[in-house]
């Protein structure tokens, strides 16, 4: 099957891709060398959730690499790129997957933040600042465990906001 990309998909993911760059680049937080707070995830899972699993992990890759070339914000590591890329696929596959099986919204996100958060930003992050930062990464995961918990709640409250009075207008 040959499927041509849209004008408006590609508007749309590069659209995301610049909110996930403002957002992570420009606005996030360091609290700590390797904690850091931002919201630039949320548009690449919502770049998946809306375009498709392809989309989204383009726009994760897209992301990862502008956001070093313009502002490093740190070391440039090929892990953190992978993560970025999985932030915009999984979402996009538990769309795909949760339409088929008829699987509620709540559960789909939900889906999408024990994943994204709580498998690849608190196990794979960590597992890739350890090497940056030479530190255990038992001591690193135990440091990163509430932080990672209280941005998988916060996220999961604004996609379900997001997903339910936003996306259909987006649409």
């Amino acid at each position: 099957m040959n499927k041509k990309i849209s004008v408006d998909s590609l508007v749309k993911a590069a659209m995301l891709t610049a909110l996930s760059i403002i957002f992570s680049r420009f606005f996030g937080i360091f609290i700590t060398p390797s904690i850091k707070f931002s919201f630039g995830h949320l548009p690449l899972m919502l770049a998946g959730i809306i375009l498709g699993p392809l989309p989204g992990a383009l726009a994760g890759l897209a992301a990862d690499l502008i956001g070093v070339a313009i502002n490093a914000g740190g070391t440039p590591h090929f892990g953190f790129t992978l993560v970025s890329v999985l932030t915009g696929l999984i979402p996009g596959l538990i769309t795909v997957y949760g339409k088929r099986k008829n699987i509620s919204l709540k559960v789909q996100i939900g889906l999408m933040v024990f994943f994204v958060f709580y498998i690849c930003h608190m196990f794979l992050n960590t597992l890739w600042l350890s090497q940056l930062f030479n530190n255990p990464y038992k001591v690193m995961l135990a440091t990163r465990f509430i932080k990672v918990l209280i941005d998988g709640i916060i996220n999961y409250i604004l996609l379900y906001f997001i997903v339910t009075k936003l996306v259909p207008k987006i649409k």
